[in-house]
């Protein structure tokens, strides 16, 4: 029974124009599942005559002014509106997570005209939609789901765990979507195969493959030149672990002793991280193996991935682990480009034997290797086979949809509500409660009104005043004993008579045609228990205008395993079937717990009962902070909450248990791979490049100055289009490649004294430009000085080369030690025994002329050390002295 909806007339088959709205959640990034693929939707459904507009939900993606109007004009061009939804006017500014997003999209749908809406399952975007159709709160236009790569199968796919609670709300926003679209269209058969064997409930869906990626591709004229010396890999996959890139590189360990002679392996961007390490830095680290060339190429979409490969004649390899679309494949087979594939989920579908390509194999190393070294020597020959024809017209079939949603059976007669509400104290607050009941537009309701053991002279006054005006409603009042919120509560439902129950708090006030709503969400429905949204004000009297509250608590209503994390429920002021208490029995009646409700809804979740959230403001919520949730322990609040769980059967246990394990896991484990570079030096390039976005600019450039680094001269232009001399700028000094350095100045500046020796002149000075350290010896003993953790983890080698530097000084003892940093050194005991490696004393007589010094460790060691560096008179202190460190240099061997 909604008040405010409006009955919505549908253009079906036959109309002259439909008013389509297409969403997304991302314009312009190379790295998003659904950029293209919605964008040339709109433009197929705007050439065919229909009004579109692609409505960009911007949430975390900023773009600047420039770059919107680039994509406004490209899509005007295509008779495409771009519409931007990035706040509501009834929600904090920003739509920083997914429920926000999905109600500024139900917000944005009400007061809009469109007769049809597409929006990817991807983010759960139209789950607040869908939640307003089915507890009748708005007359939603049709909405086609499309999935593609959803959350949970996401997570799987790339062997990680839902680990933060964002995750499992999106995974369950994306199941209700599915199951409760009008239609849901899965990009493969596959993706429906899994959703099913994951229990969701859509044997209604239908398998609708993506347009094929590249317009124009399929009508590209092969040159003649077959690339680089007619040898030329070109590699779908750098992201993520489902792109298989780490198995293309097995499969590249196992081609390398027999690749043809000339091979060029080319892998394009976006970058991102596999179990913690940079995709590309993993690519170029492997590459050091093979004996072929390497080229990164910035982010492209991919019609020029395929562009660059038709261009080049390069053999496609498409590695992946996992595939719920197949669109590289069909993408493939639609512009000729000849490729390999494992035969992974979607792939298999989209491969046909009447594109003479060669055939999926298994995703292991050895069968790749296998497939990508016939196709080298015997290249294939494809057949262009084009379906965008064909799937064109499938899409715009998706259009004649008929809104059949299903409606429950409504009563005959409307049901007595009872509204039950528990005072203590406040009455200021219960007037306007009171009063907000009395103006509802539902005539069928009763008032329990439950005292708490006001004591209060004011309270007691009001009571006395209602009592006549109760007594001739045949509304009640009950005066109890001070026994707190929960008892009080249960004695107002023992005492109505009606078959629904709605619990209001005396500090809140309904909206006029809030029991109007909550009746027809639960006839509608079908739900045990409604909540709903709430306008939050902070004042003692109820605001006059609406748009003086703002929605800041959005439940979901589910699922289970965020239950035990946060009330998803919903508020209080819910309404709740009067069988309900006979199946899980009443609400707690500790004193002093606040969290009745959370408590309460949790326990009739666990239990099987449906719970259902109306989307839509009902009531006014007034904040307080000396409310009783915000005045008791949060710890008392939640133990019940756990002993609900405990005691219950929990099915999603399996998420919470992924959630307890993915944020209590160490780092080093979930980032394997990243880890495993600290034990060898020779990688320090590649683990800092793990701690840059994957595609910042200072991510490229680093990149690019490891290939440089290794002689890899034309990975940098690549992915610079620039000299490698440039690039490799920002290296750390180097004197025999990755495998040793030398500390800079900055690394010498953090010398710190260890001897605060009593001297005219400083005992330690760190030399400008090139560096260096000067020691000055002192008649009281040896002078060192620390270089605190300056000796990286694995390393194996510390040498010196020193001097004298002055011409009238003595001869000079010289020591150089690595030493434990939290350990303190005293240097006028024996240097050797309080340090773990020593090069020992050197004497050093002739004036400006180096020697070397050496401290080795006996095994490598995880632990960062000191640097200690030590000098003393070797004979009788005289004249004046300069000891010089001229360079330290670090070796991993």
């Amino acid at each position: 029974m909604a008040v405010e909806s409006k009955p919505r007339t549908l253009l079906m088959p036959g109309a002259a124009r439909r008013r389509i709205c297409m969403v997304t959640q991302a314009i312009g990034r190379r790295d998003a599942e659904d950029t293209t693929a919605l964008r040339d939707l709109a433009a197929l459904f705007a050439k065919d005559g229909n009004d579109v507009t692609l409505l960009w939900v911007a949430g975390r993606q900023k773009l600047s002014l420039g770059e919107l109007a680039a994509h406004r004009k490209d899509l005007d061009a295509a008779s495409v509106e771009l519409e931007v939804l990035d706040r509501s006017d009834q929600l904090l500014p920003s739509l920083a997570t997914p429920e926000s997003r999905s109600a500024a999209l139900l917000h944005y749908l009400e007061q809009s005209s469109h007769d049809l809406v597409y929006a990817p399952l991807e983010g759960g975007l139209a789950y607040f939609t869908l939640l307003a159709a089915e507890t009748g709160a708005f007359a939603a236009p049709p909405v086609v789901v499309i999935a593609r790569t959803p959350e949970e199968w996401a997570h799987e796919a790339d062997k990680t765990f839902m680990g933060s609670t964002e995750a499992l709300a999106i995974a369950y926003m994306e199941k209700y979507c599915a199951e409760m679209a009008d239609r849901t269209l899965c990009a493969s058969a596959a993706l429906r195969k899994w959703m099913l064997a994951k229990g969701w409930k859509v044997r209604k869906s239908t398998v609708m493959p993506m347009l094929p990626t590249g317009p124009g591709i399929a009508q590209s004229s092969r040159p003649a030149s077959e690339g680089e010396n007619g040898r030329e890999l070109v590699v779908f996959s750098a992201q993520r672990l489902r792109d298989g890139p780490t198995l293309f590189c097995d499969a590249m360990d196992i081609l390398a002793p027999s690749a043809p002679e000339g091979l060029t392996v080319t892998a394009f961007g976006s970058f991102g991280k596999i179990m913690g390490e940079h995709s590309g830095g993993l690519l170029l680290r492997r590459a050091e193996r093979w004996p072929f060339k390497l080229r990164l190429l910035p982010a492209a979409a991919l019609e020029a991935k395929l562009d660059y490969a038709l261009r080049c004649g390069a053999l496609a390899v498409i590695p992946a682990l996992a595939a719920p679309t197949g669109e590289i494949v069909t993408a493939c087979i639609a512009a000729g480009v000849p490729f390999v594939a494992t035969n992974v989920g979607a792939n298999s579908e989209a491969w046909s034997a009447e594109a003479r390509q060669p055939q999926p194999v298994d995703p292991d190393a050895v069968h790749l290797a296998g497939a990508i070294r016939d196709a080298l020597d015997k290249p294939p020959r494809p057949r262009r086979i084009g379906t965008l024809g064909h799937r064109r017209q499938a899409w715009l079939d998706t259009r004649n949809i008929s809104l059949s949603r299903k409606t429950r059976r409504q009563p005959a007669t409307s049901p007595l509500v009872s509204v039950v509400i528990a005072h203590r104290n406040r009455p200021l607050y219960l007037k306007q409660a009171i009063a907000a009941v009395e103006a509802q537009t539902y005539d069928r309701l009763e008032l329990v009104l439950v005292d708490d053991g006001s004591d209060l002279d004011q309270a007691r006054e009001l009571l006395d005043a209602l009592e006549p005006i109760f007594c001739q409603r045949g509304w009640k009042i009950l005066r109890r004993p001070h026994k707190h919120l929960g008892a009080a509560r249960n004695a107002g439902v023992r005492a109505a008579r009606g078959e629904l129950i709605l619990f209001v708090d005396d500090d809140n006030a309904l909206f006029p045609e809030a029991v109007d709503h909550f009746v027809g969400a639960m006839a509608k429905s079908g739900a045990d228990i409604c909540t709903a949204f709430q306008l939050i004000f902070y004042e003692d009297f109820v605001p006059d205008d609406r748009a003086d509250g703002l929605i800041q608590y959005l439940p979901l209503g589910g699922p289970d395993a965020l239950g035990l994390i946060e009330n998803v429920y919903g508020d209080a002021n819910a309404m709740v079937r009067r069988s309900v208490f006979s199946q899980i029995g009443f609400l707690r009646e500790e004193p002093g717990y606040a969290m009745h409700d959370w408590e309460f809804f949790a326990r009739a979740s666990l239990a099987g009962l449906k719970i259902r959230p109306i989307p839509k403001p009902l009531y006014w919520y007034r904040s307080k902070p000396d409310g009783m949730f915000r005045t008791s322990n949060w710890q008392d609040n939640r133990r019940p909450i756990i002993e609900a769980f405990v005691a219950s059967r929990f099915a999603d246990a399996g998420q919470l248990y992924q959630l307890a394990v993915a944020q209590n896991t160490a780092s080093s484990e979930i980032e394997s791979a990243r880890e495993n570079l600290k034990y060898n030096p020779a990688n320090r390039h590649y683990l800092a490049l793990c701690d840059l976005e994957p595609n910042s600019d200072a991510a490229i450039r680093k990149l690019a100055a490891i290939a440089a680094s290794t002689g890899r001269s034309r990975t940098v232009e690549a992915l610079l289009g620039e000299a490698p001399a440039k690039a490799g700028e920002d290296i750390i000094e180097e004197t025999e490649g990755v495998g040793s350095f030398s500390l800079a100045h900055q690394a010498l500046s953090s010398a710190r004294l260890l001897t605060p020796r009593i001297s005219e002149l400083p005992l330690l000075l760190v030399a400008p430009g090139d560096g260096g350290i000067f020691l000055r010896p002192h008649q009281d003993g040896p002078v060192a000085a620390s270089l605190d953790l300056r000796f990286p983890s694995f390393f194996r080698r510390l040498e010196a080369i020193v001097e004298v530097a002055h011409a009238d000084a003595p001869a000079i003892d010289f020591g150089l030690a690595l030493a434990r940093p939290d350990l303190i050194i005293d240097c006028s005991r024996d240097i050797a025994a309080q340090t773990i490696a020593f090069s020992g004393w050197t004497t050093v007589e002739d004036k400006f002329a180096r020697h070397s010094l050496t401290a080795a460790l006996r095994v490598r060691r995880k632990m960062q050390l000191s640097i200690i560096v030590a000098v003393r008179f070797a004979g009788i202190p005289k004249g004046p002295t300069n000891a010089f460190f001229r360079q330290l240099t670090l070796f991993s061997n």
